[in-house]
């Protein structure tokens, strides 16, 4: 049996034993699990970790340009239930199920924030004054980005905060904070990085803790989330601060660099050696992942 052929049948009876057992209880799920189980199929026996949407959600061709060229979109997340990795055997193939749903919607979400990065660049660097329209869009990414704008040009804080995050460090995150995608907490909340929320009653209760983690409609909201959250916090300014150093001297801003920055992601006092034996471990294999879905393995950081 081909390597395709192998991946189809073990996705697909993961996802059909999910669709499954939840027919008794909903109809309608019972439905959105044999689309998963079909989509997931299909895309393995193409050779392809893009997931085509089972739901109108824009056009899979769409590109977004980047400073190195142009990096082809992925389909956007159609899973709103993240499929139910503990019955896939652990090991080789439990790595590959997780890597072909997780890596293009990193993928995506780093392509969507270089595209307004690269706009950013552009606005700043040109010699003409801002547009009325170009500064309202300055103001929304301002906003979304928690930084103060005064009407003016471009703030400097703005471009060290619209930046993207090395594939292989999102994804081991993701792998350390989720088991692989089989923790409670990530089966049912599609939240496959430990975001906690803190307001009384929020989100999902650990068992056995009084800590409360968010829920996300889609695996790919809680990418999103995630690298809004580096972005923007000001527990990751280090982290930020690093890129833009490593920028400006024309060095490669790395997984192992930035992981380096993340004392306060988890009061593990041994959570980054956790995350760089990880990588050690399967960065090689992220980044096959990576190319195999036509994406380009790494993005521009080059600064202003």
């Amino acid at each position: 049996m081909s390597r395709s052929s192998v991946k189809f049948s073990l996705i697909r009876g993961s996802a059909e034993r999910l669709s499954g057992r939840r027919a008794s209880g909903s109809p309608r799920l019972a439905d959105r699990g044999r689309q998963l189980a079909l989509a997931l199929g299909l895309a393995v026996a193409l050779g392809s970790v893009s997931f085509p949407a089972l739901a109108e959600a824009g056009s899979p061709a769409e590109t977004a340009p980047v400073l190195n060229g142009e990096v082809q979109l992925p389909a956007l997340d159609p899973v709103d239930t993240l499929p139910d990795l503990r019955d896939v055997k652990a090991g080789p193939k439990r790595k590959a199920a997780f890597l072909e749903l997780m890596v293009p919607l990193v993928q995506a979400e780093n392509a969507r924030i270089q595209a307004d990065r690269n706009w950013l660049v552009g606005i700043a660097t040109r010699v003409n004054p801002l547009r009325h329209d170009e500064k309202r869009r300055l103001a929304t990414l301002c906003n979304d980005y928690g930084v103060d704008y005064d009407g003016g040009a471009v703030p400097r804080e703005l471009l060290a905060r619209v930046n993207t995050v090395p594939l292989e460090m999102v994804v081991i995150q993701s792998v350390e904070e989720s088991g692989w995608g089989t923790s409670r907490i990530a089966r049912q909340s599609n939240n496959v990085f430990g975001m906690r929320c803190f307001s009384d009653g929020c989100g999902i209760a650990q068992q056995g803790t009084s800590r409360r983690f968010q829920v996300f409609d889609t695996v790919r909201d809680g990418v999103r989330a995630y690298l809004h959250n580096l972005n923007t916090h000001r527990a990751y300014a280090q982290l930020r601060r690093e890129r833009n150093r490593l920028a400006l001297q024309g060095k490669s801003i790395s997984a192992e660099r930035l992981i380096d920055t993340l004392h306060n992601y988890s009061t593990s006092p041994d959570y980054q050696s956790q995350l760089l034996g990880l990588l050690r471990t399967n960065g090689d294999l992220i980044r096959r992942h990576g190319v195999e879905s036509g994406q380009a393995p790494a993005f521009s950081h080059r600064p202003v």
